[in-house]
């Protein structure tokens, strides 16, 4: 049995070890999961409810910010840090459709402590963007300890949350909070009505979270896409909409 296993661990450090050299051979991802799902939302011409979770300040690194300005959406953005916030108020000022929330997403109602970097008064898309439930993550990006402060943020769970806006389920779920994605996906997927995408990051997923949680959207019928950074798990019912009517006849018209 020793020896099995022995071979089993080689078997698999060999797999790793192949795979890792076919991406190098691989051309640099330029196309990301999230940004062809918008793109197939905005080629059917309906309007679909986002809900955004990690908003930061509206517009860097943010696909969601152009699509809103061309299609008729209705958007929940969620963002706890009020620095981001701030900035979020102005990317977003007069667009009757989307609805801001200062809040972390969290285990339970009331509030929550955030790490975040200190404010010079004269905030950095860093100082903005970068907020965690977690110390370590943001001693991760190479942030000093006296930098970082700790906050208090409202905090509401992910059901709370869809209740305040009169919703039972959104059609793209994303998903941007530094280390907190598989509590938000796991949250999701507890719901009685699942969405119908959850764009998430990948990359801070810690080794106990990472395979039971790809388990588990599969085994909710998601199919999943990915590029280095992020996951995109797509419904199988809203994939056989996608099939079946691509392009529908509110559209057409």
């Amino acid at each position: 049995m020793a020896m099995l296993s022995q071979l089993k661990k080689l078997i698999r450090k060999a797999l790793a070890a192949r795979s890792l050299e076919l991406r190098k051979t691989m051309p640099a991802v330029t196309l990301e999961p999230l940004k062809l799902a918008l793109a197939l939302y905005s080629a059917r011409g309906k309007g679909i409810t986002i809900l955004q979770a990690g908003a930061g300040d509206g517009i860097s690194h943010d696909p969601i910010y152009r699509y809103l300005e061309r299609i008729s959406s209705r958007a929940i953005l969620v963002e706890p840090n009020p620095l981001a916030f701030e900035r979020l108020k102005k990317a977003y000022a007069g667009q009757a459709k989307v609805t801001l929330v200062q809040a972390a997403i969290g285990e339970r109602d009331g509030e929550a402590h955030l790490y975040r970097v200190k404010s010079t008064g004269q905030p950095d898309v860093e100082e903005v963007l970068i907020t965690s439930f977690y110390r370590e993550h943001l001693e991760h990006y190479g942030i000093g300890p006296e930098r970082i402060e700790r906050i208090t943020v409202p905090c509401r769970t992910l059901s709370s949350l869809l209740a305040e806006q009169g919703l039972d389920t959104v059609d793209l779920l994303q998903i941007d909070v530094e280390g907190y994605d598989a509590a938000i996906v796991r949250m999701a997927l507890d719901m009685r009505v699942l969405p119908g995408c959850i764009g998430f990051e990948h990359f801070h997923l810690t080794r106990p979270d990472r395979m039971p949680l790809f388990d588990l959207l599969q085994s909710r019928g998601y199919l999943v896409c990915y590029d280095d950074w992020n996951i995109l798990a797509l419904s199988g019912p809203l994939l056989e909409q996608f099939l079946q009517d691509p392009f529908p006849a509110a559209a057409r018209a």
